[in-house]
């Protein structure tokens, strides 16, 4: 009996903690969506012809023009926190990276390198020539090489919790194994959500594969850069280290108690030295 009771209510204390974080995200949303309906400060969205596929993006605010990008597997509204403290004095492009969100997928394997020629296109069809770059995790791997690519059309960089190589990741890629049930937020957004599975395999093998810059290639970035990382992140911290110290005008910061999740753990700091950085209080 002892035993069941203990199975029982370690199965009760997982229920409850899954209802917590969905909840959590249901909250996190509902904010955003209400926020987007009565700030004044959205646009609205639009699906932007790239190639082979549909990129969604949202546009909201005014004042010099910042590009943000969400982490692997994620969406626009991963990045809402930073889309709407940046939307007071910026003009915010927000994007799903193609595959992800309401943005549609082709049949080639997921590349940082297409994701960031493909955020070339959509600045290209709004006709913006040079913007700042907000990114976090996989969106912060397509802006450095965005920064790498293409220089004259990065003025400044916020990478978050990024990594220059595979052995950057603590523990590893994880293997692709059994495909986890489809989420929510894919059920919700995803053009043809039974892509899933398809999907995952996808941005898993590029997690496995990719990306491998050198330290070389980073000394090429010519944009001041902001290198951000939790204290407790999944990318190791001497790999953020030399992140920052290979690229000439950085500058580093850690987050003292957040994970890879820092921009939704941890907004205000985030976004406080996100505006700080971009405005040029911080150098």
């Amino acid at each position: 009996m002892r035993k069941s009771a203990a199975i029982a209510l370690g199965l009760a204390a997982v229920l409850c903690t899954t209802i917590y974080m969905m909840s959590e995200q249901v909250r996190r949303w509902d904010q955003f969506y209400i926020w987007k309906l009565f700030s004044g400060k959205a646009h609205g969205g639009q699906h932007l012809p790239v190639d082979d596929v549909s990129i969604y993006c949202e546009t909201f605010g005014t004042g010099s023009p910042v590009l943000v990008l969400h982490g692997g597997l994620g969406s626009i509204e991963g990045m809402s926190y930073q889309i709407r403290a940046l939307a007071k004095s910026h003009f915010v492009i927000a994007v799903d990276s193609r595959g992800h969100g309401r943005s549609t997928d082709a049949n080639a394997p997921l590349s940082y390198a297409q994701m960031s020629d493909d955020m070339v296109k959509v600045l290209d069809r709004l006709r913006i020539d040079r913007v700042d770059v907000v990114g976090w995790s996989d969106g912060g791997n397509i802006g450095l090489y965005l920064a790498m690519r293409h220089p004259e059309r990065v003025r400044r960089l916020v990478a978050i919790s990024a990594n220059y190589d595979v052995n950057g990741l603590a523990g590893g890629a994880p293997s692709v194994g059994e495909t986890p049930r489809t989420p929510l937020r894919y059920r919700f957004l995803a053009p043809n959500s039974a892509q899933w599975p398809v999907f995952y395999r996808k941005v898993v093998t590029m997690w496995q594969t990719q990306p491998h810059w050198t330290l070389s290639d980073l000394g090429k970035i010519k944009a001041p850069t902001l290198v951000m990382a939790g204290e407790y992140d999944m990318i190791k911290r001497d790999h953020t280290d030399q992140l920052a110290s290979a690229i000439p005008a950085s500058h580093e910061s850690i987050i003292a108690g957040a994970t890879h999740s820092l921009p939704i753990e941890k907004p205000e700091i985030v976004n406080t030295e996100i505006l700080n950085f971009l405005d040029g209080s911080i150098d």
